[in-house]
């Protein structure tokens, strides 16, 4: 009586996790860039709303403060009493490690009169300013820009609240990638 076993050869064993390699080696790049990509909008969406209450408790608790009257070091000074920010060079280091910059008296876009005027830019770097950073900072990738008014809004640039049309695509990516972000729910569809 002879019995045949059936079973897998070592060949077609290394076969198959050959094959298996080659399929991870393709997805996993894009299935990381996607969980990236899903990261991002969240943490714009936190630092617009953690300036913006910051500025909000700033004017409330001040209620002699007018924004456009600020210079630079005055509106640091006022906003580091209501938001937890560590100095870095021009940049300032939220709690969550994110990088955010007032430029003062500069402002992209015309602001609609019913958000008031236009006060300062603020550049957000979501993955840091580190000299050793390995990742160089990318406009619409993790940096983007939002101008914030003197009412203490912060409008995306390139958005349609600032009557902006991005000109943020697959092939393009630029400031005005925050607006676009900001019109699609903040999701990155480029």
């Amino acid at each position: 009586m002879n019995i045949k076993r059936k079973a897998f050869t070592l060949a077609e064993i290394l076969i198959t996790i050959a094959i298996i390699g080659i399929v991870a080696a393709l997805t996993l790049p894009s299935l990381m860039k996607m969980h990236q990509d899903a990261g991002t909008g969240p943490k714009l969406a936190k630092v617009q709303a953690s300036v913006e209450e910051a500025v909000g408790r700033l004017l409330l608790n001040n209620q002699e403060v007018i924004l456009k009257e600020l210079g630079s070091a005055d509106f640091i000074s006022y906003l580091s009493d209501e938001l937890v920010m560590t100095p870095a060079g021009e940049w300032y280091a939220l709690k969550d490690g994110t990088y955010v910059k007032f430029n003062v008296g500069s402002s992209a876009g015309s602001v609609p009169a019913s958000a008031g005027s236009g006060y300062a830019t603020v550049d957000v770097d979501i993955n840091g300013v580190h000299p050793e950073d390995p990742n160089p900072d990318s406009p619409g990738i993790d940096q983007f820009q939002f101008v914030l008014t003197t009412y203490g809004l912060m409008l995306p640039v390139g958005s349609k609240a600032l009557g902006m049309t991005p000109t943020c695509n697959e092939n393009v990516q630029d400031l005005t990638c925050t607006g676009r972000m900001a019109d699609n729910n903040w999701k990155i569809d480029y």
